[in-house]
């Protein structure tokens, strides 16, 4: 399999832990000193950095609190530097189910762009920085 088929698997095993609720799995897909960094459209000049593995899985354990995920992915474009390093771009779309006490349902959609920088160790690949940046969220109720 070539680099860049491999980057793109990490990319959707990405969006598949984190739609099955698999924080560990999902954390393994980072280098040991990687770090997020969220834009949110209110404050875009004013990222949280989410850094080691510690908080970069208290972020992902975040998405529990949803009774339901689905991370669709768009297009992508995934570049190599050399024979260790890579970046890519991402647009996803990702769908957030939630009930509230009086069982009403309501679904937030965030509509993300992920700039990442990946490194490449004993043959596979890594995040080591994964930016993302969501232009929009949506929010409707379901009835």
């Amino acid at each position: 399999m070539n680099d860049i088929k491999k980057i793109e698997n990490l990319i959707d095993d990405y969006a598949t832990f984190a739609d099955t609720r698999n924080a560990v799995s999902q954390l393994s897909l980072f280098t040991d000193n990687a770090k997020t960094v969220v834009f949110y459209p209110e404050r875009p000049n004013e990222p949280q950095v989410i850094e080691g593995s510690k908080a970069l899985l208290a972020g992902f354990s975040g998405l529990n609190q949803y009774e339901k995920t689905f991370h669709f992915i768009g297009q992508k474009k995934v570049s190599i530097e050399d024979d260790n390093k890579a970046s890519a771009y991402v647009y996803t779309i990702a769908h957030h189910l939630k009930s509230d006490s009086k069982g009403h349902e309501s679904l937030m959609i965030m509509y993300i762009r992920y700039n990442d920088i990946l490194l490449k160790k004993n043959d596979s690949w890594y995040f080591l920085e994964r930016d993302l940046h969501i232009d929009f969220i949506e929010n409707r109720t379901i009835e």
